[in-house]
C-alpha cells in the first residue's frame, strides 16, 4: 500500500472519530436537555434493595395520592388550599424577605421529594436539609465523660447551643453568596459554619407532611392518656408527652411535630421552618437569624430587606392551611405476606410504640387561610373532625439508645430520644431515620435501640420469610 493510501486510510478513521465524537456530544446534550428537570434522576428506580423486602423498580400505583387534598372540600376551599400549594413552591426572592441567611427558596426545596407533600414532583438529590450544631457546656459534669457514654442523656443544662453565632440551626446559604452584587463590596453576610469546638453535629432529614392536618387535630388529652397506659401496661418501655409552648397563645401544649415533638401544632411548624429554612420573618418569629451576633446585621443590609416582619401572616396561613388539608396516604395492596406480616408486627411489640390508629377530635379545625395575623380564626372541617386515622405512632419521645441518639435536646426531649415515627407512606420514603442514613427498611430496624432494643433482637432471630412478611407488611404502609 502506498503513502498516499496510508494517509487516506488515517484521516478516514480520524474522521469516524470525529462523528463518534459529535454523536456523543449531540446525545448527551438531548439527554441534559430532557432529563435536567426531572424530577428524579434517570435511574432512581434502580434503588438499593438489598434485605428491604422491596423490588428494586416501582410500578405505578393507582393508590398513590400524595400531594392531594382531604375529600369533600368545597370549591373556595380547594382554591385556597391550590394557593397555599403555590405558595409552598413558590422561589422567593430577598425584595420579598428571603435571607439574609437560609437554606432554600421554597418550601418545596426540602419538602418536594417523592415520600414528602407534593409527591412524584420534587428531586431526589438530598437526605437532608437541616444541620443542627452544638457543644457540650464546659462545666456540665457530663464533659468529663466520654461523649458515647453520655450523648443519650444530654439535657439542655449540658450544651451550648451558640445561640450568638447562630445556632443551633445551620442556614448554609446567604444573600451575599446567592447575589454578590447586591450589597456594597465592603459589606458582606457570611453563611453559617460549624465552631471549630462544636462536638455534637445532628443532620435532619425533612418529614412528609401528608396527613399533617390530621395529626394537628388529635387532642391533647388521648397523647398524655396513652403515655399513662404505656406507664402501667410497661413501665420500661413507656414514652413521654413532651410539653412545648403554642407561640401564638403563649400556652403550653403537647408536642407532635419535628423529630423530638418540638412544636405543638402546624401553625409554629411552619412558622419556625419559614424563618430558620427561609429567612422569612412573621409575626411570630419576627428576628433574623445571623451567624454574627442576635440578629445584627450591617446598616446595609436592613436597608435591602423588606421593613418589619417580611409576611404579616397572609403566606403563614395559606401554607399551613395548605399544609394541614393533605391527604393521609392510603394503604398499599394487601397480600397473604402483609396479613402474616402485621401479626409478626404485634406480636413482636412494635405496635406498642408504633400505635396503629388514633382518632382526631370531634370538633377538627383549621387556621382560615384568609385570617390575617394576630387576630387568627379558625374554620371548623369535617374532613378534619372525629376521624380515625392510622399513622402507627403514639406521638411520644421514646430513648432510642446510643446509635441513633443525636446530643441535641429540644424542648423536653433529651439526645437520646426520639419522637415515634408515623409509619404511614413508609412505602414512599426514599430516605429512613432522622438523619436519612438509609434507604433500607432491615437496616433501619437494626439501628433501633434502647427502649426498642428488645424488639430489634426478636426481629433478627426470626425466620428469614418471618422478617420478608414483617418487612412487606411495613412496605404495604
Amino acid at each position: 500500500m502506498g503513502n498516499d493510501a496510508k494517509v487516506l486510510k488515517f484521516f478516514q478513521r480520524k474522521l469516524v472519530q470525529l462523528v463518534g465524537v459529535i454523536c456523543v456530544l449531540v446525545l448527551a446534550q438531548f439527554l441534559w436537555s430532557t432529563y435536567r428537570d426531572a424530577p428524579l434522576p434517570i435511574f432512581a428506580n434502580l434503588v438499593d434493595s438489598r434485605n428491604s423486602g422491596l423490588s428494586g423498580k416501582k410500578e405505578l400505583d393507582p393508590t398513590d395520592n400524595r400531594g392531594q387534598p382531604i375529600d369533600g372540600l368545597s370549591a373556595r376551599q380547594l382554591a385556597a388550599f391550590n394557593e397555599g400549594k403555590t405558595l409552598f413552591k413558590k422561589k422567593f426572592t430577598v425584595k420579598e424577605g428571603l435571607g439574609p441567611l437560609f437554606n432554600g427558596q421554597s418550601c418545596f426545596e426540602c419538602h418536594g421529594q417523592p415520600s414528602d407533600a407534593v409527591g412524584g414532583e420534587g428531586r431526589d438529590n438530598s437526605s437532608t436539609s437541616i444541620v443542627n450544631f452544638a457543644r457540650r457546656i464546659p462545666t456540665s459534669p457530663k464533659a468529663k465523660l466520654p461523649m458515647c457514654e453520655v450523648v443519650e442523656m444530654m439535657g439542655k443544662r449540658d450544651v451550648d447551643f451558640f445561640l450568638e453565632k447562630g445556632g443551633p440551626s445551620l442556614q448554609r446559604r446567604s444573600i451575599t453568596t446567592e447575589n454578590p452584587d447586591l450589597l456594597p463590596f465592603d459589606v458582606q453576610v457570611e453563611a453559617d459554619m460549624i465552631p471549630p469546638n462544636a462536638d455534637i453535629i445532628s443532620p435532619r432529614h425533612s418529614p412528609p407532611l401528608f396527613g399533617d392536618g390530621l395529626i394537628d387535630n388529635i387532642p391533647d388529652a388521648d397523647i398524655i392518656a396513652n403515655a399513662l397506659k404505656q406507664n402501667i401496661e410497661n413501665p420500661a418501655l413507656a414514652g413521654r408527652p413532651i410539653s412545648a409552648v403554642d407561640r401564638y397563645t403563649e400556652a403550653p401544649r403537647v408536642g407532635r411535630f419535628g423529630w423530638k415533638n418540638q412544636n405543638v401544632n402546624l401553625f409554629n411548624f411552619t412558622t419556625g421552618a419559614m424563618n430558620i429554612e427561609l429567612g422569612l420573618t412573621t409575626y411570630l418569629s419576627a428576628t433574623e437569624n445571623s451567624s454574627q451576633s442576635f440578629g445584627i446585621f450591617p446598616k446595609e443590609v436592613y436597608q435591602i430587606l423588606p421593613p418589619g416582619p417580611n409576611d404579616k401572616g397572609e403566606i403563614l396561613v395559606k401554607l399551613n392551611y395548605f399544609q394541614a388539608l393533605l391527604a393521609p396516604p392510603k394503604r398499599g395492596v394487601i397480600t397473604d405476606e402483609v396479613k402474616r406480616g402485621e401479626k409478626d408486627f404485634n406480636t413482636l411489640n412494635c405496635a406498642f410504640c408504633h400505635q396503629p390508629s388514633m382518632t382526631t377530635a370531634p370538633n377538627g379545625y383549621v387556621v382560615d387561610p384568609d385570617s390575617p395575623l394576630p387576630e387568627l380564626k379558625y374554620l371548623k372541617l369535617d374532613g378534619l373532625s372525629n376521624q380515625k386515622i392510622y399513622p402507627y405512632s403514639d406521638f411520644l419521645v421514646h430513648q432510642m439508645g446510643r446509635d441513633l441518639a443525636d446530643g441535641i435536646p429540644q424542648e423536653g426531649a433529651r439526645g437520646g430520644e426520639w419522637r415515634t415515627t408515623p409509619l404511614w407512606g413508609l412505602r414512599f420514603k426514599k430516605f429512613l431515620l432522622h438523619d436519612g442514613r438509609t434507604r433500607v427498611v432491615h437496616d433501619a430496624i437494626m439501628s433501633h435501640g434502647g427502649q426498642a432494643e428488645q424488639s430489634k433482637q426478636a426481629y433478627a432471630k426470626l425466620p428469614k420469610q418471618e422478617q420478608e412478611d414483617l418487612l412487606a407488611f411495613l412496605n404495604s404502609l
